[in-house]
């Protein structure tokens, strides 16, 4: 890694040519004013990405404030984002500056922005419009100057067609838009991931077993890099003191998934043509249904098919969201 990416804190770990385009996005990100939408699926380290790109910005010395929009309910969120007087409801005793204020001079980080109800992503295109707030039953305009950094695991455009997002405030978010790969697209990456993890805990490099690799390989990962980060703890906490990680030391639940994602070749030799096409259809769609965390609409642009198209695949086949390519067809 050369002496730019070493300003990376944390770093953004990974040698494949995705993840080095997406450190030079961000190094390239950090110093515009403009606003970023960081999209993925869960677990695959939106907000490291974030924390990034407020770190190597200029605005570095300023605060770094993260809300997560999915976890307050709608009343609490407009009050946490935009602040509220005192008397402006039962309980209000006292005024309150919100995140948007707490931020001034730095970064918002709105993580799940998906998940905001429509009320407030009306408030928040006028905040981004005009960089003015006004707390919650007072009305005095306070002036903000803040970069907003979104993020969200959901497909907006879906949420858009929906009437559940704004396609105005879409197009204030996404002035540059940096998406983070799920770790199945970088299992290449996996040994030096582990390494990482390992090194953060204090604890001494390991080799890895070839068939535990293998295993690892072919895992989905549908909770990413922080499934990953979560197994080695493991690992670290039953196996303190081995050398190198065997097979049998993964946990049941990744080991049983990794080696179900092997494709049984002897019985499509055995099998009539009919049957093997319907075989390995059935395995790509099981596959790319668990590899999308069953985003039915990107598995659809994935395998070809209109969206009705893989719902009478999906029905013929009796795959079930709970048993992601986990049994062979019978």
């Amino acid at each position: 890694m050369d002496s730019l990416h070493t300003r990376l804190n944390p770093p953004i770990v990974g040698s494949s040519a995705a993840i080095a385009k997406l450190r030079d996005l961000v190094l390239r990100f950090a110093n515009a004013f403009s606003n970023v939408l960081i999209t993925g699926e869960s677990g695959t380290g939106k907000e490291l990405i974030a924390r990034n790109l407020h770190s190597c910005s200029r605005r570095s010395d300023r605060p770094f404030v993260p809300v997560n929009c999915a976890a307050l309910s709608p009343g609490i969120l407009e009050s946490e984002l935009f602040g509220h007087g005192k008397g402006s409801f039962t309980g209000a005793i006292q005024s309150y500056a919100g995140l948007f204020e707490q931020a001034d001079g730095g970064t918002l980080f709105l993580d799940e922005i998906g998940e905001i109800p429509p009320f407030i992503q009306a408030k928040l295109l006028r905040v981004l419009q005009d960089r003015e707030i006004r707390r919650m039953g007072t009305a005095q305009i306070r002036h903000v100057d803040v970069r907003i950094i979104s993020a969200t695991n959901i497909d907006l455009d879906e949420w858009i067609d929906k009437g559940r997002f704004r396609l105005d405030l879409y197009y204030r978010l996404n002035v540059l838009g940096l998406r983070v790969p799920p770790l199945r697209e970088r299992v290449c990456e996996i040994s030096e991931l582990i390494d990482h993890f390992l090194e953060i805990r204090g604890c001494p490099r390991r080799t890895i077993h070839d068939e535990t690799l293998s295993i690892l390989s072919r895992h989905t990962w549908p909770g990413n890099i922080r499934e990953l980060e979560n197994e080695v703890e493991r690992l670290v906490v039953l196996y303190p003191d081995v050398p190198e990680i065997a097979p049998n030391m993964l946990s049941d639940r990744i080991a049983r998934r990794g080696r179900a994602e092997s494709v049984n070749v002897n019985l499509l030799y055995e099998s009539p043509l009919p049957l093997a096409v319907g075989y390995l259809e059935e395995s790509l769609v099981r596959k790319t249904l668990a590899r999308t965390n069953w985003n039915k609409s990107q598995t659809a642009r994935e395998l070809g098919l209109s969206r009705q198209g893989l719902l009478k695949k999906i029905k013929r086949y009796g795959i079930v969201k709970d048993e992601p390519g986990s049994r062979e067809p019978a």
